[in-house]
Formats: structure tokens, C-alpha cells, sequence
């Protein structure tokens, strides 16, 4: 079975056939390699072969060749790599393989390879199957949470980029319209936080505290707002004080009432007499009422106001340029990423 091997020379021309494995089982598979020593530069020609080297001896592609170079590269060795394989039990006589160098035909040694099939028992034979064909198993939602999770993320890139492409494209000024809502005159807010404060029933209350520091605080910032000082920040006699240049004593007259049982209630822990609490309510209505501006009916309606924005600076518009690209490329990658998964999962 097995033939020494030997190695044709002609001149500086050496052939030289080998088997990684002289003895194999059926199906198995081997590699046959054919090498050719010779000049540099000098023209190799291997044989053809189709589909089989010797009859049942077949070739599984790819082929492939290496070259090495020998001798600080005066020489060269050209190998051809074949892998052969077999489905019969039989012993193959590999002939002297033709190869060509410059067009003179040179002839490697002989090989003999030997394929062996298995016994198997009688009783055991009906235990073999032939091939099953290929199953196709569920999709489950580990397999598809990675490229599901890149293909929104994905998506989401998708959105900002074209978000900020339309924001670097739009370089005009930006022109608003604003509508603004007149403020409420100082009396009006005022006359409807007593009608509140009435509504709600504090005057009645058995600590009448909280319902005059809430009335005096309303009186306080009617003040402030309407005479231009801070009357919030005064004490009452203060706020009399100021309001005297302006206003006739005699019409202060209910306020400083007003004022004074607020701070007796307050700080001295006063309760008032019966109805008191009511009067001193009135009293804070007449003074706003007395005291009041009237404003246009021009300035109680809504106004519209125009509102120029600059054009966006040039490093803004690089930002947005930058941050457009690397999106795009991320959504890229993504989505390529996303489809290649689910192509493998699905397919």
C-alpha cells in the first residue's frame, strides 16, 4: 500500500508530490500538495484538474498556491495545495503528476492514498439515519433585543439630525411675534383679593389674625404699587406718614383705623367687637375706591410685540454642522448594525 516515495530532477528542477495522511476513513478529508523547486523567474504550469484528481479522489476548492523564495531569492519553491477527500472505501494510486517549468515537463513521484469504510454490526444497523433536513426554530426576544434596541436608537439619531440639518439650514433672522397681556390695574388685583378674602368667610374666623395680615398685606401692596413706595416694608404710622403729603387727613381717617385694630389684633392679641371685622373690610374697598387711577381702555387691550433674533454665529453653525455628521454616521453604523442582526436572527 505504501510506495516510497521519490523525487524527479532534471537539471535545477525539482517535483515533489506529499499527502499530510496516507490512510483515511470514508468522507474524511486530506490535503495533497505539489511542489515545484526551481530559478527565480522561471514560468510554473500545474495540471488542470476538474472536479477530481484520480477517479473517486475528489478535489474540494478552494486551491490555493504559495510562493517561497530560496537563496537570498535566486531560487523559488511554488506549492500547490489541494484537499481531497472520498466516499468509497478503496486505495487510490496517485500517478506521476506533469508539471511544466519554462514549457519542459518535469514529473513528481508517485502517492497511493487509501480511504477504509466502518464496520458496523448487523444489530446496529438500523440505528443509522441519513441526513435530517434543516429546522427552523422560533425567534425568541433575546435574539432580537440588541437589534431592535440599535435599530430605535437609530431612529432617534435619525430624528435629531435632520432636527439640527433643518436648524443649520434655516440662517435667517428670526423674527417673533409676541402677544402680551395687559397687567391688571393695582386697584382691580386689589378690590379682587378683598372680594376674595370676604368670600372665604375669614372675618368671622375665632383667630381674627391671619384675616387682617391678609387685608393689610392687599392694602399694603395697593399702596405700594399706587403711591411708589414701599409700603410693605413700612409699619403703619409710616405709611400714614406718607400718605398725608398727598391726602387729606380726614380721608385716612378709616385706613389708620383700619391699620391700628390690624396691629392690635396682630401683635397685641386684640379680638375685635362684633361686626368691626366687616367695617374695617369696607373701609380698606372705600380706600382703593377713592384712591384709584383710571387707566385708557387702550392700554387694557392685548398687544402684539415684535422680537428680532440675530443670526446664529458662525461657531453655532459649525456645532451644528459637526454634531449633523457625527448623527448621521452613528445612524449609520446603527441601522447597518440593526438589519445585519436581524438578517442572521430571521434568515
Amino acid at each position: 500500500m505504501l510506495l516510497a516515495p521519490s523525487v524527479s530532477r532534471a537539471g535545477d528542477v525539482i517535483v515533489e508530490a506529499s499527502l499530510d495522511s496516507m490512510m483515511m476513513w470514508i468522507g474524511q478529508q486530506t490535503g495533497l500538495h505539489l511542489g515545484v523547486t526551481c530559478d527565480s523567474g522561471q514560468l510554473v504550469e500545474f495540471p488542470l484538474f476538474s472536479d477530481t484528481v484520480v477517479s473517486g479522489l475528489e478535489i474540494i476548492p478552494p486551491v490555493r498556491t504559495d510562493t517561497v523564495l530560496l537563496n537570498r531569492g535566486e531560487r523559488m519553491t511554488v506549492t500547490r495545495h489541494y484537499t481531497v477527500t472520498s466516499f468509497d472505501s478503496a486505495l487510490y494510486y496517485i500517478a506521476p503528476v506533469e508539471v511544466k517549468v519554462d514549457g519542459q515537463p518535469h514529473l513528481s513521484n508517485r502517492l497511493a492514498l487509501a480511504f477504509m469504510t466502518y464496520e458496523i454490526p448487523e444489530e446496529n444497523a438500523s440505528d443509522i439515519y441519513g441526513p435530517k433536513e434543516n429546522m427552523n426554530t422560533p425567534v425568541i426576544f433575546r435574539e432580537v433585543i440588541m437589534p431592535v434596541t440599535f435599530l430605535i436608537i437609530s431612529l432617534i439619531a435619525l430624528t435629531v439630525m435632520f432636527f439640527l440639518l433643518r436648524r443649520y439650514k434655516d440662517n435667517k433672522p428670526i423674527i417673533r411675534r409676541i402677544r402680551v397681556e395687559p397687567k391688571l390695574p393695582a386697584h382691580t388685583r386689589a378690590l379682587e383679593g378683598i372680594e376674595r378674602l370676604r368670600s372665604e368667610g375669614r372675618a368671622h374666623d375665632d383667630d381674627p389674625k391671619e384675616y387682617y395680615t391678609q387685608l393689610t398685606d392687599i392694602v399694603r401692596q395697593y399702596i405700594n404699587e399706587r403711591f411708589g413706595f414701599n409700603a410693605t416694608e413700612m409699619t403703619s404710622d409710616e405709611i400714614l406718614e406718607h400718605l398725608n403729603e398727598s391726602r387729606d387727613k380726614e380721608s385716612l381717617k378709616e385706613l389708620s383705623e383700619l391699620l391700628t385694630t390690624a396691629d392690635m389684633v396682630k401683635f397685641a392679641k386684640m379680638r375685635p367687637m362684633l361686626g368691626e371685622n366687616d367695617r374695617n373690610l369696607l373701609s380698606a374697598v372705600e380706600f382703593v375706591k377713592d384712591t384709584l387711577l383710571e387707566q385708557p381702555a387702550g392700554d387694557m387691550q392685548p398687544k402684539e410685540e415684535t422680537v428680532v433674533i440675530e443670526k446664529r454665529s458662525k461657531k453655532a453653525r459649525i456645532t451644528l454642522l459637526v454634531s449633523v455628521i457625527v448623527l448621521a454616521c452613528v445612524a449609520a453604523d446603527l441601522l447597518g448594525s440593526a438589519l445585519f442582526l436581524l438578517y442572521l436572527v430571521l434568515f
